[in-house]
């Protein structure tokens, strides 16, 4: 017997500053806050489809090298809209895994593009297209290796 699940109701991070994470989110995607308590530390954020829950209650930055979240990965629905997303995160000065968009891995038709929150966590913008003819970063392995 197995558990049928219907998709992923909301991710939940854990971050050193609410406030920080909350505009990163929040001005980076224009979520929506559905629910907050500062006092208890935390926030739901929401585009509609998607939600992230951020939880301040850590004192110090992501690491990789402990068992937990290697990343997470949001779906965005065009080559345009990847452009686009390039150039708000170089805008916004957000650090970018690769500088550039990536395929999903080598010869393959998707792209992504790998960024940074505040505490370092590593997010992918995907779309279904655009990685034909791009180089892939890691050999053999997709791009979500993130080799440094």
């Amino acid at each position: 017997m197995t558990i049928a699940t219907s998709g992923i109701h909301h991710l939940g991070l854990t971050v050193t500053d609410l406030e920080r994470s909350r505009r990163f989110y929040q001005e980076l995607f224009g979520w929506q806050e559905v629910g907050a308590d500062t006092t208890r530390g935390y926030a739901f954020l929401t585009d509609g489809k998607n939600m992230i829950t951020l939880w301040q209650q850590s004192g110090t930055a992501y690491d990789k090298t402990r068992a937990g979240l290697h990343h997470f990965a949001l779906s965005i629905d065009s080559v345009e809209a990847m452009d686009r997303a390039e150039r708000l995160l170089r805008e916004k000065g957000v650090r970018i895994h690769y500088d550039r968009v990536v395929p999903l891995a080598e010869g393959a038709s998707e792209s992504e593009i790998y960024f940074y929150d505040p505490d370092g966590i590593r997010v992918e913008l995907f779309c279904a297209a655009g990685g034909a003819g791009l180089t892939a970063p890691v050999a053999g392995a997709p791009s979500c290796v993130l080799a440094d």
